[in-house]
This record gives structure tokens, C-alpha cells and sequence, in this order.
């Protein structure tokens, strides 16, 4: 059974949930560490240990809000990939979520890219049509072009604008003005 623990409940499994993340993301599509787990502090994000039998085999982090919830980053370690554990996650997430849920993704330019568009798509997910940016999360990195997915339905155009907004806004601290 998958368990989803908030990091403040599972605190000695921060150093397995940071070496996650750096193992997972590349650096323009990651947060320090520490701004990282300073954001649980006063905001509607957290980071969640996904725990089962084996231990801590996962990482997820959520912004929740009235209008929707965004999956922002979603690791399972490599040793426990292709057995299920990432489609019962999301599954478990699409059944507790009362809103819509968001998340960015590579664009289809690898293999593995086009591999992780088609398993979110497999869970229900759509894909954007819409051109986004994943903005720098700080000076030092760079904009990544990334896909946005949405559930249950297709993003239309109207709520594409509102969703960008709010994401540059809350998650990445940025104007709207700032990328295309």
C-alpha cells in the first residue's frame, strides 16, 4: 500500500527525498533544496514521501488551491519504476483532488520524454496545446519549454491564460510579461 507522508511527518526521510531530487531533475528543472522545504512553511505546497513496504521509493511535490492542484515535481526511484507504484500514486492523487489537476512535462523530443506524455496520458491526463515555459527558478538557470497536462479535461485557451498566470505568479515568482 502507497502512502503519501508530508515531509514534516517524515523528516528522517529527507536526505533519501533530496538525493531523489537531485538524482531526478535536471538543475534548470529543480529549486535549491532549501528554498524547496522553506516553501511548506506559509504556502498551499508541500512535499510528500512516497512510502511503502521497501521504505521511501518516491517523491511529490503538490501546490494545492481553490482553482486546482499542480504537480510540480514527481520522482519514483529507478528501482522501483515499471511496477505500477507511479500509476497508483496518480491514481490515488486524481481520486482525494477536488479540482483540476496540473503538471508540466519535457516536450515529446526523447524517448523518455515521449515515454512519460504517453503514461500520463494512459491515467486520463490531456495535453495542452498551448506554447509554455517552465520559468528559471533563479538567476542562474534557464527557461525550459515544457508541455502542460491537465485532469480530467483538455485546458481551453481562457483557462491556459489563468493557469500560466498563477503558476508564474505563486510557483516560479515571476511576471507573467517576463517569458512568451
Amino acid at each position: 500500500m502507497i502512502q503519501l507522508i508530508p515531509l514534516i511527518q517524515a523528516k528522517t526521510h529527507e536526505q533519501t527525498l533530496k538525493s531523489l531530487y537531485h538524482d531526478s531533475f535536471p538543475p534548470d528543472e529543480r529549486r535549491d533544496w532549501n528554498e524547496l522545504t522553506g516553501l511548506t512553511v506559509h504556502s498551499p505546497f508541500n512535499i510528500h514521501c512516497i512510502h511503502n513496504s521497501n521504505g521511501t521509493i518516491g517523491l511529490l511535490t503538490l501546490w494545492k488551491w481553490l482553482e486546482f492542484t499542480f504537480i510540480e515535481h514527481f520522482a519514483i526511484n529507478k528501482t522501483f519504476q515499471g511496477k505500477g507504484i507511479g500509476s497508483e500514486v496518480i491514481n490515488q492523487l486524481k481520486h482525494e483532488a477536488s479540482t483540476k489537476i496540473i503538471l508540466e512535462t519535457e516536450e515529446p523530443t526523447t524517448d523518455l520524454a515521449i515515454r512519460r506524455i504517453n503514461f500520463y496520458a494512459r491515467l486520463g491526463f490531456h495535453r495542452c496545446n498551448e506554447e509554455y515555459y517552465q520559468p528559471p527558478y533563479s538567476k542562474d538557470k534557464k527557461a525550459v519549454k515544457m508541455v502542460l497536462m491537465s485532469y480530467p479535461g483538455q485546458i481551453t485557451p481562457s483557462e491556459f491564460i489563468a493557469i500560466r498566470a498563477k503558476l508564474y505568479r505563486e510557483v516560479y515568482r515571476r511576471n507573467i510579461t517576463e517569458f512568451p
